[in-house]
C-alpha cells in the first residue's frame, strides 16, 4: 500500500506545483512557504533514510523552480528504495533539528511523509481560496479515479 501512497504523493505534489507555477504572479507567499516546507520535509526524510545530509532546512523558503528541482531529487531518492512492499522495513536512526534522537521504521517515516504532504496541501488550498485562486483537487480519491480511468 505504501507504493500507492508514494504514487499519490508524487501526483498531488506535481499537480499542485503546476498550479502554483501557472498562477505564480498571484500566488501568496504563504503558499510558496508551505510548498517549500513540503519539499524540504520530503528531502530531509529521504536523506535520513539514505544516510545523507540534507542541503535544506525545514522552513527554508525557495522559489518555485528550486522547489521543482528539490521535489524531483527527493522523488528520485525515494524511488530507489525497496521498502514499499516489505514488511520488514529497516529502522532508521536519526537526529531532528532540536537535537533529539529517534529510531523509526522506514514504513512509518514514509507514511508520515505522505500524510504530512496531504496536510500542508490542504493548507495551501485554503490559502488559495482566501486569495481568490482556484486550488487543484489533490484528494486521494480523485487520484484513484483518475488512475482507474487511465487503466481502462
Amino acid at each position: 500500500m505504501l507504493d500507492q501512497f508514494y504514487k499519490y504523493n508524487n501526483w498531488a505534489n506535481s499537480l499542485l506545483l503546476d498550479c502554483l507555477m501557472a498562477n505564480s504572479s498571484s500566488v501568496p507567499e504563504s503558499c510558496i512557504s508551505l510548498f517549500s516546507h513540503i519539499v524540504n520535509a520530503q528531502t530531509i526524510w529521504a536523506c535520513r533514510i539514505n544516510g545523507t545530509t540534507p542541503g535544506v532546512s525545514v522552513w527554508q523558503v525557495h522559489d518555485l523552480e528550486s522547489c521543482k528541482v528539490l521535489l524531483e531529487e527527493s522523488v528520485n531518492k525515494l524511488s530507489k528504495m525497496d521498502y514499499f512492499e516489505t514488511k520488514d522495513a529497516p529502522i532508521i536512526k536519526y537526529t531532528v533539528s532540536t537535537g533529539d534522537y529517534y529510531e523509526t521504521s522506514v514504513a512509518d517515516i514514509l507514511l508520515h511523509v505522505f500524510n504530512h504532504g496531504t496536510y500542508h496541501r490542504a493548507q495551501i488550498a485554503k490559502e488559495m481560496k482566501l486569495n481568490h485562486l482556484q486550488p487543484v483537487n489533490t484528494d486521494y480519491i480523485w487520484f484513484v479515479r483518475q488512475h482507474s480511468k487511465a487503466a481502462l
